[in-house]
């Protein structure tokens, strides 16, 4: 039991070798393209980012035991290996995509019982990270700490939690996360790629932070989602990861 950390360790370090041999050979087209200025100022380091972080939710893992059956000793192999382990996590827990752009994959199963649909009542649980890896703000997941009163503080775990009051007014969550949470039952999590055309703006900027840090973070967001001062707008996503507590 003690060697399957290190082996996930080592399949996540495939996968990674992996996405830089790609990286490498899209900084090389980037460049043979002469892009103009608003774009040929990423680098390698930039676009590496951005494909981790849109790759992270493809290779996540699931918490199962993996056994590296094989030893890499040069990128080639490293890449094959890699590849063979993201096709192996794809078959066993696919990523959906929905028209809109959204794209999420189910952690955890739910229990039997009403599935959300358009019109439900649903208590859930979130945390929202930039897709370049930053942790922004969530909601009961033990991350930000509540008053319970009597001047107690106390981290937020199973003691906060959103009501969504109705799935499709668009008043409590993003668009997006309201067409990812279809079909989810109590106890069942999904990770969810959310771009900004279905994404905060779309409820009002909704669910708001509560603490300091978490309202710090939505600005920076909306100055690179709008742009600022000589910065043009980015359509970054964002990554969320939601459990449905309770359906209505």
């Amino acid at each position: 039991m003690s060697n399957i950390p290190k082996r996930n360790s080592i399949a996540m370090i495939f996968c990674i070798l992996a996405v830089m041999a790609s990286v490498d050979s899209m900084v090389m087209q980037h460049h043979r393209q002469k892009l103009p200025q608003t774009t040929s100022d990423i680098d390698r380091r930039s676009l590496l980012k951005g494909v981790l972080s849109t790759s992270s939710m493809i290779i996540a893992t699931t918490g199962a035991p993996f056994v590296a059956s094989a030893k890499c000793t040069d990128i080639e192999s490293c890449r094959e290996i890699g590849d063979s382990r993201v096709a192996q996590d794809l078959k066993e827990n696919p990523v959906t995509s929905l028209d809109s752009g959204v794209r999420f994959k189910t952690l955890n199963s739910g229990v039997r019982g009403p599935a959300v649909k358009e019109g439900s009542s649903v208590d859930i649980i979130y945390s929202i990270s930039r897709a370049g890896g930053p942790y922004m703000y969530s909601q009961g997941f033990g991350f930000e700490k509540v008053d319970i009163g009597n001047g107690q503080i106390v981290k937020d775990l199973d003691v906060d939690f959103l009501r969504v009051d109705k799935v499709g007014s668009h008043q409590d969550v993003p668009v997006g996360i309201e067409q990812a949470m279809i079909g989810m039952q109590r106890g069942e999590k999904r990770r969810v790629e959310l771009p900004p055309n279905v994404g905060l703006a779309t409820s009002n900027w909704n669910p708001a932070p509560k603490s300091k840090a978490g309202k710090q973070s939505i600005v920076a967001y909306q100055r690179i989602v709008d742009g600022f001062g000589s910065q043009p707008a980015f359509p970054a996503p964002l990554v969320w990861e939601v459990e449905v507590l309770r359906v209505r």
